[in-house]
C-alpha cells in the first residue's frame, strides 16, 4: 500500500506528525509521500512559512520522507486533481490505489467525494494531540512556549523563522 498525507503544514505540528507516523507505520516510509499544499501561497498570517521552510521543518522531523509541493488552483478542483494525479504518477503512485491519510473526515472529505481511498487517524479521540496550525501561529505571536505543539527538533527553527519574518511582515 502507498500512503499520502496532503496538508498545508504551516507549520508542521504534533497533530500532523501523529498522522504521518501512522502512515509510515502502515505503509513503510519508502511507500509514503507528503504533499505540501499551497506551495505557491503568498505571505500572509495563514501562510506565514514558505514552501521551502515547511519542507525543511518536515525533513528535520522525517529525514527519509518524500516531499513535494502542490500549488493552489483558484476555485478549480479539476485542475487541482489533474496536478495531484500527475505528481502521484511521477512519484510511482497509482492515483486510484493510493491511500490518503487525514486527521478527521473533514480532512479527507474531498478525496472521499472523488472516490479515493482514505484512512482517518482520528485526531479528536484522545490518541493524538488536538492541535491546529492556527494555535501554533498564535503561540508564536504571543511568544508562548511551544512544548506540546511542535516537535522539539524544530521548535527553535520555527520560532526563529517566524520572528525574523514577523518583523518584516509588520512593516508591510
Amino acid at each position: 500500500m502507498k500512503g499520502v498525507f496532503l496538508g498545508r503544514i504551516c507549520p508542521l505540528h504534533l497533530g500532523h506528525e501523529a498522522i504521518i507516523e501512522k502512515m509510515i507505520e502502515t505503509c513503510g516510509i519508502e511507500n509514503c509521500l507528503v504533499i505540501i499544499g499551497g506551495s505557491n501561497a503568498t505571505l500572509s498570517l495563514r501562510y506565514f512559512f514558505s514552501y521551502a521552510e515547511r519542507r525543511q521543518f518536515l525533513r528535520a522531523v522525517f529525514p527519509g520522507i518524500k516531499v513535494v509541493g502542490l500549488p493552489d488552483f483558484k476555485e478549480d478542483n479539476n485542475q487541482w486533481f489533474t496536478a495531484l494525479d500527475d505528481i502521484l504518477t511521477l512519484g510511482g503512485f497509482d492515483p486510484k490505489e493510493v491511500r490518503f491519510f487525514g486527521g478527521c473526515e473533514e480532512d479527507v472529505e474531498f478525496f472521499l467525494e472523488a472516490g479515493r481511498k482514505v484512512s482517518i487517524v482520528n485526531r479528536f479521540d484522545g490518541s493524538t494531540p488536538k492541535i491546529s496550525a492556527t494555535e501554533v501561529r498564535d503561540a508564536l505571536l504571543q511568544k508562548r512556549n511551544l512544548d506540546g505543539l511542535l516537535n522539539p527538533t524544530i521548535q527553535q527553527m520555527v520560532s526563529e523563522v517566524f520572528h525574523r519574518k514577523w518583523e518584516a511582515f509588520k512593516r508591510m
